[in-house]
């Protein structure tokens, strides 16, 4: 890329990673902050000889509800969608059908009939 052309920045990168104005920072500070928090707060935990870790029923719970719930979640999208296409097939048919039943049930008296018939 030529230096002189307008998509070339002449900042330095470290003042363009951080630019506030435009960017997702301001969004996901936040979030990112309490994760980081809190992942702090369990490590110090860890250290201080508390127990932290979880039962292993009380993951594998959550992850089964969480599964099926995702599974008929995509299960009733998949039966939206394709109710979706049939309605649509159906409209195209039909509107092929009233096309062609104008095309036959009008009459042409003349030639120019025809052609505002098309």
């Amino acid at each position: 890329m030529p230096i002189n052309s307008p998509l070339f920045d002449r900042r330095p990168w470290f003042q363009t990673l951080f630019q506030w104005q435009g960017s997702v920072i301001p969004a996901i500070l936040p979030r990112t902050l309490f994760c980081a928090g809190f992942s702090l707060l369990i490590a110090a935990l860890y250290a201080a000889g508390i127990p932290v870790a979880l039962t292993p029923l009380g993951s594998l719970v959550p992850s089964i509800v969480l599964g099926l719930l995702l599974v008929f979640r995509t299960n009733t999208a998949y039966e939206r969608f394709w109710e979706g296409r049939k309605q649509w097939g159906t409209l195209v048919n039909t509107s092929r059908n009233l096309a062609r039943q104008m095309w036959v049930a009008i009459q042409e008296n003349e030639e120019s009939d025809r052609i505002t018939k098309i």
